[in-house]
């Protein structure tokens, strides 16, 4: 019932087979405070070669964020996990943002901005204690009608723009993927075949309606649906390994949004956003003979957001949120506990059979508050708190926000972030009565950031920030059999499959150099050196985190040649991907045959270090009532063989082969505008 794991794991399959087979917001905000300057606009962004158009896949070229093993959707952020984010669309919560291709679900026409929240956000944000990604979605076109054309290799889009009138306007977006028409002619494995080839979709509409100037009443409705299915051959080295993978997997998952906000400015100068959403996610999963799963959640919810000048040097910040989320459940699995730490995740390692369907509800009711002081022209103080109660886990928490930005001389700013957050498993099967443990309590974090700003002369500023993150609470899995030796089977089957008994820190630096002279050319350079360790106290083992890279490297540059033709590069160095060796393997006890691996410690082995060069051009036509821009993308320009995993063949885990991310690939893309 893990939604956002099951997808990039069967694409990273995929992709190994290939590999084998030869009013505005324009900037990006990444700090405690959300006052962050001269860090590169989202239009900028939408340029970064090799994310193809998608400012939010373009993240990576930001200072700590890492995509794990080059091919899973979501980024994990500053030690945290990808679980551990929250996400929102237009104000309000969004089911996932990341296809999995870890392309977005968000048309780039439509992108106006976007802020990542890496560490110590305010207290207007709820439910996650890694990160917080926004996205903002411009406006309908008021004053002209328009149909956007987009078609690459990957993703074919139509965008329709439709004015209605001086008060209303609406837009349409609908896009699909394209792989599933060619990849099976591409692939060629005799482990398997595909049932479903994978693809996705998503569209995005909304309606505004502006009854004067200082309002706006905007009804959006957005939702994505991604699949993919897989049948191994009976000889093959997945099935001779786990036998109980035999009859393939299927995989799907959707989300359907729809909502209602309401902005606008009361003549006492109070500001207020508002919104009612409903949220209707599924995930429906199968694997080998008879285990299945099939999650339902419904979310009604409330937020709002409110902002009162008190005087000149006082605002206040205050909003609520309240929402029920619904989830339905009901399932059949043969599989043993397992979380982000498990090393042996073979259905054939399972010591029961689970059975289970139900429904139960969660609800949540938050309150924040937050006063920012301008204390004097160079010093702005930020104090707030978030007040939660969960009424699924019965838990209420007080938990303090602080923001300081002080310019210590005119070019020099100083800042300070801290936060303390919680959230609750994104993983409904592991606090299911039947799956999993109904008791399980919400993990928690404390977040500490501090940094410098400095402005070297116009257009190239210096920033530098130091955090550190203390994670409590984390959600880890029932230990292997093998370490309750004094247990009979049924009382370890009776122990609890998962519990809150991990912990873990990350600790970091981060520079980043960005260069913003004009228009016609721009770049940066960011730098992080970090840590990141996990803690498994019902294993006594402590670990590197596999998302752990000590070193990450990022230079972005783009240059206009005139006004048609625009080239960039992109160059990417970062630590190798830490995995949990393979020392030897035994022959089953009872299965002739079947042999069981014997892992090492935990994510002790790391792979040779991963860096790629990324290319674009961009060349743009004017026509007399339409325009077309193309652009040309080749990744990994000069076809360096990065190691992303191994795998292992035959039944004995004789042989092991390196898992290598993508070769030199072209991509050619093209807008029409009418």
């Amino acid at each position: 019932m893990k939604r956002r794991l099951v997808l990039p794991a069967l694409l990273s399959v995929v992709v190994s087979a290939m590999s084998h087979a030869d009013v505005t917001l324009d900037t990006v905000t990444t700090t405690a405070g959300d006052e962050q300057e001269a860090r590169p606009a989202t239009q900028k962004l939408l340029k970064v070669p090799g994310a193809g158009n998608d400012p939010l896949r373009a993240l990576e070229a930001l200072p700590g964020v890492v995509f794990g093993n080059g091919r899973e959707a979501a980024p994990a952020i500053r030690g945290s996990s990808p679980d551990d984010n929250a996400y929102y669309l237009d104000f309000l919560p969004v089911g996932y943002l990341f296809h999995n291709d870890g392309s977005s679900i968000i048309n780039d026409a439509l992108v106006e901005g976007f802020q990542l929240y890496p560490a110590a956000f305010g207290p207007e944000f709820n439910g996650a204690t890694g990160a917080v990604i926004t996205a903002e979605s411009r406006s309908p076109y008021f004053d002209e009608q328009q149909t956007i054309v987009d078609l690459s290799l990957l993703r074919a889009g139509v965008l329709f723009d439709v004015p209605v009138n001086e008060q209303n306007a609406a837009f349409l977006s609908a896009r699909m993927s394209l792989f599933q028409f060619y990849l099976e002619n591409i692939i060629d494995d005799e482990d398997f075949e595909f049932t479903t080839v994978p693809e996705f979709y998503d569209y995005q509409g909304a309606w505004e309606y502006r009854p004067d100037a200082t309002s706006a009443l905007r009804f959006q409705a957005v939702g994505a649906r991604d699949k993919a299915g897989l049948d191994f051959d009976e000889d093959s080295d997945f099935v001779q390994q786990d036998p109980a993978l035999s009859g393939g997997l299927e995989a799907e998952q959707y989300f359907n949004s729809q909502g209602v906000v309401y902005e606008t400015i009361f003549d006492s100068g109070i500001s207020m956003v508002a919104g009612l959403s409903q949220l209707e996610e599924s995930f429906e999963f199968s694997i080998g003979q008879g285990n299945f799963i099939d999650a339902k959640s419904n979310r009604y919810g409330f937020r709002s957001q409110f902002s009162y000048p008190i005087s000149l040097t006082h605002e206040l910040e205050f909003g609520a949120e309240f929402a029920q989320q619904n989830i339905g459940y009901k399932g059949r699995f043969s599989a043993p506990p397992c979380d982000e730490f498990s090393s042996d995740c073979r259905l054939v390692s399972a010591t029961e059979e689970l059975r289970g369907s139900g429904d139960f509800p969660i609800r949540t009711t938050q309150l924040n508050l937050a006063d920012i002081w301008q204390i004097n022209a160079d010093w702005q103080l930020t104090s707030g708190a978030l007040a939660s109660y969960n009424e699924f886990t019965g838990n209420t928490y007080l938990e303090p926000r602080l923001k300081n930005r002080l310019t210590v001389s005119e070019p020099l700013v100083w800042t300070l972030g801290y936060g303390r957050y919680h959230a609750l498993s994104g993983n409904p099967g592991q606090y299911t009565p039947e799956f999993g443990n109904r008791e399980l309590d919400e993990t928690r974090s404390t977040h500490y950031v501090t940094g410098l700003e400095y402005q070297l002369k116009d257009g190239l500023t210096l920033t530098t920030e130091v955090y550190y993150k203390d994670i409590r609470d984390i959600v880890v899995s029932r230990a292997p059999q093998s370490e309750y030796p004094t247990l009979t089977l049924d009382e370890y089957n009776n122990l609890p499959r998962y519990t809150n008994e991990g912990s873990g820190e990350a600790w970091g630096v981060e520079a980043l150099l960005n260069a913003d002279f004009s228009e016609r050319w721009y770049g940066w350079v960011s730098v992080t050196l970090s840590r990141t360790e996990r803690e498994n106290d019902v294993t006594g083992e402590r670990f590197r985190y596999s998302y752990d890279k000590p070193v990450v490297i990022n230079t972005v540059v783009n240059y206009q040649l005139n006004d048609d033709w625009t080239l960039g590069f992109k160059w990417r160095f970062e630590s190798g991907q830490l995995v949990t060796p393979l020392e030897g393997v035994e022959e089953d006890e009872t299965t002739p045959g079947l042999f069981n691996p014997i892992y090492g410690a935990p994510f002790s082995e790391r792979l040779p270090s991963y860096h790629r060069l990324d290319v674009r051009a961009d060349r743009s036509y004017d026509f007399t009532r339409w325009s077309m821009d193309l652009y040309v993308e080749v990744i990994n320009l000069y076809a360096r063989q990065n190691v992303i995993g191994y795998q292992y063949l035959n039944a004995d885990y004789s042989e092991r082969e390196d898992v290598n991310d993508l070769p030199p690939i072209a991509s050619v893309g093209v807008r029409l505008i009418f």
